[in-house]
């Protein structure tokens, strides 16, 4: 990893991990992204704008190779985090814990990284993928790491609670509402995996089908959902060179990035 700081210009560092007041992550593969101005967007609704110069000295840094780079404000100081991306998880394995919310924050990404490492240390089963956090009636709202859906039918059932501001859910909603399908808020009881299917999503990893979801000592398997491979082809390909703040992208060079994942 390498990580710099702002000061007018990206300035090599070793300032310490955290903690963040902000963060905002996504996949940035060969220069390419998806959805990176509703990233950058969501980073400024709680850090306020990002400086002049900053993006457009940023891509150039994060032009090759499979990255997860990650912006964040941390005491006063406006980090950039140039990581390797892991390779995508076609699909995802949760803990499914009936334990207290960790969240102080749950509408702000970065103040609780630290409370849900606890959290999966404390929690999680060996061997699954993230755990979930959970209401006060036992429903799932999301997990440490990205957003959880399920579909009932041809509705999508999005958590009824608070949860983070996913990007990769809106644009779920957002594809699900322009092929006119219903979207609906519900509690998202465990035992309803059984019989419905249930997606993991996030940024890195896209949309990502739960295959196992731990619950004690039983493992329910959700099915799959019969248009799975239409979704995630769809989420994929929507990788280009996008322009911050012009709301246009460059498509010329844009190929499937999930082909390219999964080489």
């Amino acid at each position: 990893m390498r990580r710099y700081v702002w000061r007018g210009a990206f300035v090599e560092s070793d300032a310490c991990d955290g903690p963040f007041d902000v963060a905002d992550s996504w996949r940035h593969s060969n220069g390419r992204t998806n959805g990176l101005d509703l990233h950058l967007e969501r980073f400024a609704r709680s850090a306020g704008p990002l400086p002049d110069g900053f993006v457009e000295t940023m891509l150039p840094l994060l032009s090759t190779g499979e990255l997860f780079p990650r912006i964040a404000l941390s005491q006063g100081l406006l980090l950039l985090d140039v990581r390797p991306a892991p390779p995508a998880r076609p699909t995802t394995s949760l803990t499914y814990a009936p334990a207290p919310d960790p969240r102080i924050q749950p509408e702000v990404k970065g103040p609780d990284f630290a409370a849900f490492h606890a959290y999966r240390s404390r929690y999680q089963v060996e061997g699954t993928d993230d755990t979930v956090v959970v209401d006060k009636h036992g429903a799932m709202l999301e997990t440490t790491t990205g957003a959880l859906v399920m579909w009932d039918g041809d509705t999508l059932c999005v958590p009824d609670g608070v949860w983070l501001p996913s990007v990769t859910l809106h644009q779920v909603v957002a594809r699900a509402e322009q092929l006119g399908l219903p979207v609906e808020r519900r509690r998202l009881k465990p035992e309803l995996a059984a019989e419905h299917p249930l997606w993991f999503l996030n940024s890195l990893h896209g949309i990502s089908p739960v295959r196992e979801l731990h619950l004690g000592d039983t493992v329910v398997a959700p099915p799959a959902h019969p248009c799975f491979d239409e979704w995630r082809d769809w989420w994929w390909g929507g990788f280009a060179v996008e322009l911050p703040g012009s709301g246009l992208s460059s498509t010329a060079a844009t190929t499937s990035v999930w082909t390219s994942q999964q080489s």
